[in-house]
């Protein structure tokens, strides 16, 4: 947890790099693991240093995923109390059934106005979620989602351009939520820790995720130019060839079969060959037909940093941990 943090921050500055457009989010279980939960004062000071690093980053809003209640919610209150932007649109006071911290924030970049709002799944299990209600004992009410993230919408409606959800709720219950709630722009996914290269789109909605256990960076690129209109994928061109090429060389790798094995049958072979160049045609018309946008209109990329260990750490944040006592692991 803490042995890329360091180099997160380090990153960080370097592409924030006096840039005020850049945004730091997080998704959610940014804090705890379960793995780590039986020793909860080490897995404190673990969450103090991460919430600390993420202030020191300027983060823009951090979603309150499930694992964050491991601790309970008031050290989720004292971190928000010393400035962390924690959002969550379905954590509720069980007493008052009002949100514990804001549903959603907005932050203006270049002009564009940018609604971020948060969730988490009322269920997460049955070994975690008791433990979430033992920690917190009965002051929490996790809402449904997808009521949620409509009545989240319409508040902010006329308010932004831009609608991005950072979800601790899983793809496929991300896809729910897209498919009840239009006007979601961008669904930015934890929990599940995908490792994605591309985006997944559902309607207007495009749902991202960045790996597990803070491995990597995903940087998200926007160009907006008219907000009634949906998102392309930018990086499309590039993924298209690269299935291409594959197919391309798959072929080829069929094609030497063949000749290496003149006296044979090969209708079997030639049968994967039809329908593996049907394949490459169709990509290839999906490829003109990206070329052929150009780069008109709103588009994104997005991309995965790895934060290998080759790269350079935070000083500060290193003396930090070292301060604490704290391994990293």
């Amino acid at each position: 947890m803490l042995g890329g943090l360091a180099r997160r921050v380090a990153y960080v500055e370097k592409v924030q790099g006096g840039n005020q457009r850049a945004l730091v989010v997080d998704s959610g279980d940014l804090f705890f693991s379960f793995q780590n939960y039986s020793d909860s004062e080490k897995a404190l000071k673990k969450a103090q240093m991460i919430g600390r690093a993420y202030r020191h980053m300027g983060a823009a809003a951090v979603n309150v995923g499930c694992l964050d209640l491991l601790q309970g919610v008031d050290f989720l209150r004292q971190e928000y109390s010393q400035g962390l932007p924690l959002i969550s649109a379905n954590l509720l006071a069980r007493s008052t059934k009002a949100p514990i911290f804001p549903p959603y924030i907005i932050r203006e970049v270049g002009g564009v106005r940018i609604a971020f709002f948060g969730l988490l799944p009322p269920e997460s299990g049955p070994e975690i979620s008791p433990a979430i209600q033992r920690a917190n004992e009965g002051k929490i009410l996790i809402a449904d989602p997808v009521e949620a993230a409509r009545e989240t919408l319409r508040k902010i409606q006329g308010k932004a351009d831009l609608v991005i959800v950072l979800s601790d709720l899983g793809l496929y219950k991300d896809q729910m939520v897209a498919k009840e709630v239009p006007g979601i722009h961008f669904i930015l996914g934890g929990h599940e820790g995908r490792f994605t290269r591309r985006a997944v789109q559902a309607g207007m909605t495009h749902f991202l995720q960045s790996s597990f256990k803070g491995m990597y960076v995903g940087q998200l690129q926007l160009t907006l130019e008219d907000p009634s209109k949906p998102f392309r994928d930018a990086g499309e061109v590039q993924y298209l060839q690269e299935r291409i090429d594959s197919l391309d060389l798959h072929i080829r790798g069929l094609e030497e079969a063949k000749k290496r094995q003149p006296d044979k049958d090969h209708s079997n072979l030639n049968r994967s060959i039809r329908e593996i160049t049907q394949q490459r045609n169709a990509l290839q018309e999906e490829l003109k037909r990206a070329k052929e946008a150009g780069i008109q209109g709103n588009r994104f990329l997005f991309k995965l940093e790895a934060l290998e260990k080759v790269l350079p750490e935070n000083e500060e944040v290193k003396k930090w941990i070292s301060g604490a006592g704290i391994d990293k692991d």
